[in-house]
């Protein structure tokens, strides 16, 4: 009977509902997308199951445990329920089985809807339905056992529900970290660390989830049973430790009470003495008044306490295990700059807007806990004073806790003896000053409005889910504004401080700074001095509210307009409905014969001042078919305006807007071998409300223009359509043979596909004082009115991705095989940089000198620009290569590396060169391994010949251990080398095969292939794919290698 009325009691329980409800939907969303053709199918289930329970279990029972395990204390009833007949064993034995079952019930359900959601995406997966009674019964309710058990001791340490939520917060933070450190494939960046410590973590992993991944690829062994059953024992040690010291706990009550009773009957006639206070009528004695109990009541607070004491620590322990570290085997010298992105971008803001929400609940409701609010609002105080007071203390808690975040990085940099800049740390705390405290002023006004506990911590979690998880993407509503207080401010690097957000950073905190203030405002005209919103009726008095709302939503809907002119709104559903409109429009333009872009007359000019640049290009056409062409269609990426286009004889037949796409009619047809002349006119300007990211960069320091998606495009473009089967399917595609390489490409081509090559001439000025660097040999260099113009021709076809770049510092040269080395790097003459360029320059010449033995480098120059972070830290274009600052030039080898990074980095890059800019394009339906892999055999060989086989043997086994952790992680389907579209395939992977392949048939096979392929290949005749290397290789190998390139190469 007792177990019936605890279910009847929780089921009656909105918190309870809302628990049920709010999983479910997470499961739904959880798992609608997740499955792709690509991956194992069972695979993904499994990981997918064990990511909603590792997600959503923690969460759901450290919501619910208050409701079950702390109502009699909320009530005020601890007392009465003690005297009653039942025992405190059977009544605790009732609750944590209610509260195991409800916990259990909901995952459950959770689990079975996302079964569903696989099986309606995919069709019915083998064993499914026995790893969901596995996951069910042998990880899912051990660890729902354990998890109940520990919050039944929690609750009855303390009658207060904060440290239950605090624990299960830190629990649930702590685990993700955990998660993410032994190589989680469902956490984005997660990594193994250590093998040892992951072999560890399979073991003392409480909730055995580790094991279950480590499962996909091994059999779970006797860890997971002995797992589990230590688990279920502790779980059941913990619940009857509890019980015994609740018992112990209730006895010493009971005595107690005996003595306090006894007290009182021998005191209760003596007379209460009482004290008067003078009610002062200044405002600022009131505030301040307010903001001395307030602030006094919160920081002591254990919890308070115990956060300001550690939070300096974890600065500390982040900022010292990441400095100096730049990637494996290599290391740099930290400044404070680095010592900040470590910490206040990431760790600081999630866990200050967390703390912010728990300070805003204690600061607000402080009052109603104690029972004293109606007092409170009986008092002639006006509300304002109350609010006003609120806000001084949390902001003052702010600043602590951005003073902590200083002392904790600045002792780590004492404690290192890295370079230290007080005005660096001074500023992020000021940068990070504001937001906070917006976010602050919100969570204030909605507790301070909201007369419900549990409403006002609703509107908080929705806002804290809307802040950290990508949920308004997934309903297709992205928007920068839908995140309370944020800013686009990036991390701060040594390239260039914070110049990619500082432009972006103070139009967003002045629009959010209005919206608090009116926020302020109007929770000052319906707040009833701390006790919620009041009851008053709207009149004729309030109408003033209206001033501050409607400036609200006018600089919001500035600010709005302001960010689609300058970008338009986008997010994976826009480009996936954009490349279906795309392919529905214009797929008959597939076939249909278009001209070739043979060659680019541009005249571009740089602003880097004022952030800006024109281009001015002529496109020269030729029609290389066999049959005339009547229409060409032009188009421009979706996010860029239409250019001002116009084609010799030619007029625009129809426009269309919204994908960007005009069809220009020929007034004569364009007959075979004729060509034609394309003008394009634009601006481009930098965006001052967006981050600086991406491959068009226009800033006084750094400037790089890539012509895709820049520049206008003429056909039919092939990479706009969707490919993976799923959204094709969604979008009412036509169905998309996906055909591998090694089937593909199994016999011998027919020359059906050609080159996208070009040639280019460019007339380039910039600012006085700046270098350009393009694709071409300079032909000549003038100045005119404070302009430097630069003039470039290319002396033979490049493959079709132009690209400019401006910089403000000269390059360092090296003379290679009759080719001009460039390396352009900023504060090139200090002497860890100086070394870093030289290190560059030998990588580039090792690499064309022996490479030049394969073919001739094509060029008569070559250049490598020191960038800011551009996503990759490596990119070649043609002509051109691009590596980041910090591991390309901040960077140096560590104590114990087995080669240089730097090294290497330049061989890989000046190697896609030969592969991928000159073999490795053409072919649109090959893999990468023409382009990646073969660049990670040039880094074996000249490794080797640099430094010698022991450096080039660290290289293969630092490959093979990135390889062993990736391939734990994978949940995909293993393919052959040639096949594989994976990162770790392509670089590790192939690095381990090009080894093994050296070790056995040696390099010159290799070596005669590649001559072979260039032979045959090159432009200007039929490009090269994957499998002609492969046959060319087998063929040099000879007959008795044959099944060893099969092996490593086609399985």
């Amino acid at each position: 009977m007792l177990i019936f009325n605890e279910w009847r009691y929780a089921v009656r329980q909105p918190l309870v509902w809302l628990c049920i409800i709010i999983p479910l939907i997470f499961a739904i969303m959880l798992s609608y997308g997740l499955a792709t053709v690509e991956v194992d199918s069972l695979k993904q289930f499994k990981l997918n199951i064990t990511m909603l329970q590792m997600m959503q279990l923690p969460m759901l029972v450290g919501v619910l445990a208050p409701v079950i395990f702390l109502r009699d204390q909320h009530a005020s009833m601890q007392e009465l329920i003690y005297v009653t007949q039942t025992s405190l064993f059977k009544r605790s034995l009732a609750r944590v089985c209610i509260l195991i079952c409800l916990v259990f019930i909901i995952s459950l359900s959770a689990i079975l809807i996302m079964a569903f959601m696989h099986i309606r995406q995919l069709g019915y997966i083998p064993n499914t339905a026995s790893f969901t009674l596995f996951s069910s019964f042998l990880v899912l309710l051990p660890n729902s056992c354990l998890l109940v058990v520990i919050a039944f001791y929690i609750c009855h340490k303390s009658a207060t529900s904060l440290p239950n939520y605090v624990f299960f917060a830190v629990l649930w933070v702590g685990y993700i970290v955990l998660a993410s450190i032994t190589g989680n494939p469902m956490l984005a960046g997660s990594s193994i660390i250590s093998n040892s410590f992951y072999t560890l973590f399979i073991w003392l992993d409480p909730f055995a989830y580790t094991g279950v991944i480590n499962s996909l690829t091994n059999s779970l062994g006797a860890s997971f049973a002995i797992n589990r059953v230590v688990v279920s024992l502790l779980a059941v040690g913990i619940f009857l430790v509890t019980l015994n010291q609740n018992t112990i706990l209730k006895n010493k009550k009971a005595n107690k009470g005996q003595s306090t009773n006894e007290y009182i009957r021998h005191n209760m006639l003596e007379p209460a003495e009482y004290t008067t206070a003078r009610v002062t009528q200044k405002p600022f004695l009131m505030m301040a008044s307010l903001y001395k109990i307030t602030l006094v009541n919160l920081v002591s607070h254990p919890i308070t306490l115990l956060i300001i004491l550690i939070w300096p620590v974890m600065v500390f322990n982040s900022v010292a295990s990441s400095s100096g570290y730049v990637e494996p085997m290599s290391v740099m010298s930290t400044t404070s700059l680095d010592a900040i992105s470590y910490y206040a971008f990431d760790m600081q803001l999630l866990i200050g807007t967390l703390l912010l929400a728990l300070w805003s609940w204690q600061v607000s409701c402080f009052a109603k806990y104690y029972n004293i609010a109606e007092l409170i609002a009986a008092t002639p105080l006006k509300t304002y004073y109350f609010i006003i007071s609120q806000l001084f203390v949390l902001g003052t808690m702010i600043l602590v806790f951005l003073s902590m975040s200083l002392l904790g990085a600045s002792a780590a940099q004492w404690f290192l003896h890295s370079a230290y800049q007080l005005e660096a740390h001074l500023s992020i705390l000021f940068l990070m000053f504001i937001p906070l405290t917006i976010i602050a002023c919100v969570f204030l006004c909605v507790f301070d409005l909201c007369r419900s506990q549990l409403i006002a911590g609703l509107l908080i979690g929705a806002i804290l889910l809307i802040k950290f998880t990508p949920i308004m993407t997934y309903f297709g509503l992205t928007h920068t504004l839908w995140s309370v207080g944020w800013t686009p401010l990036q991390a701060p690097d040594n390239f260039w401080g914070y110049r990619a957000s500082m432009s972006s950073y103070w139009p967003y905190i002045s629009v959010w700074l209005v919206a608090c203030i009116s926020l302020v405002i109007i929770t000052g005209v319906f707040n009833h001095r701390g006790t919620g919103l009041s009851r008053r009726v709207l009149g004729v008095k309030h109408f003033w509210l209206f001033i501050p709302l409607l400036i609200t939503v006018a600089l919001f809907t500035q600010l709005h307009l302001r960010l689609v002119e300058e970008k338009p709104l986008t997010n994976s559903h826009k480009r996936e409905a954009f490349k279906a409109q795309y392919e529905k429009s214009f797929s008959q333009w597939r076939n249909v014969a278009q001209p070739r872009i043979v060659h680019i007359d541009a005249n571009v000019d740089f602003y880097p001042q004022k952030q800006q640049a024109h281009f001015s290009l002529i496109y020269t056409l030729k029609n290389t078919h066999q049959e005339s062409i009547k229409e060409v269609l032009i188009g421009r990426a979706g996010f860029y305006k239409w250019a001002n286009i116009e084609i010799d004889g030619a007029q625009r037949a129809k426009s269309f807007p919204l994908l960007n796409q005009a069809v220009f009619k020929l007034e004569n047809e364009m007959q075979p071998g004729e060509i034609r002349k394309l003008v394009t006119r634009f601006d481009f300007h930098q965006a001052k409300l967006w981050p600086v990211r991406g491959h068009q960069i226009i800033t006084p320091e750094f400037s790089y223009m890539r012509s895709v998606p820049l520049l206008p495009t003429v056909g039919y473009q092939d990479n706009y359509e969707l490919t993976d089967p799923i959204l094709r399917q969604q979008h009412a595609l036509k169905v998309k043979q996906s055909i591998r390489p090694t089937k593909l490409f199994a016999k011998t081509a027919k020359a059906s596909t050609h080159y996208q090559w070009l040639t280019m001439s460019s007339k380039v000025s910039t600012t006085s004082g700046y270098q350009v660097i393009t694709q071409g040999e300079e032909i000549s260099r003038t100045s005119k009115d404070d302009r430097e113009i630069f003039h470039f021709e290319t002396r033979t076809p490049i493959n079709a991705i132009p690209a400019w770049v401006t910089v403000p510092y000269s390059p360092v040269t090296k003379q290679q095989n009759g080719v001009m080395l460039n390396v352009f790097a900023k504060d090139k003459n200090e002497p860890a940089r100086a070394d870093s360029i030289a290190v560059n320059l030998s990588a580039m010449g090792d690499t064309i000198k022996w490479l030049n033995k394969i073919s001739p480098y094509r060029a008569k120059q070559l250049s490598l620009i020191g960038s800011p972070r551009l996503g990759v830290t490596g990119y070649a274009l043609p002509q051109l290569i691009l590596i980041e600052d910090s591991v390309g030039f901040r960077s140096k080898p560590s104590a114990n590396a087995g080669f240089d990074q730097r090294y290497r980095r330049a061989v890989h890059e000046t190697a896609h060169q030969w592969f991928g800019h000159d073999i490795g394009n053409g072919v649109f339906a090959d893999s990468a391994f023409l382009v990646e892999s073969l660049a990670k055999y040039i880094e074996l060989v000249v490794i080797e010949q640099r430094y010698g086989k022991k450096a080039m043997q660290a290289l293969v086994e630092y490959e093979t251990s990135r390889y062993q952790q990736s391939a734990l992680m994978s949940i995909k389907e293993k393919l052959a080398l040639v096949d594989a579209t994976q990162g770790f395939n392509q670089y590790s992977r192939s690095t381990i095969v090009f080894a093994k392949l050296r070790a056995v048939i040696g390099d010159k096979p290799i070596i005669r292939a590649l001559r072979s392929i260039w032979k045959n290949n090159s432009y200007p005749n039929r490009p090269a794919n994957s499998m002609d290397f492969i046959r060319a290789l087998k063929f040099e190998a000879g007959i008795e290698h044959e099944a060893l390139i099969n092996k490593l190469l086609l399985e």
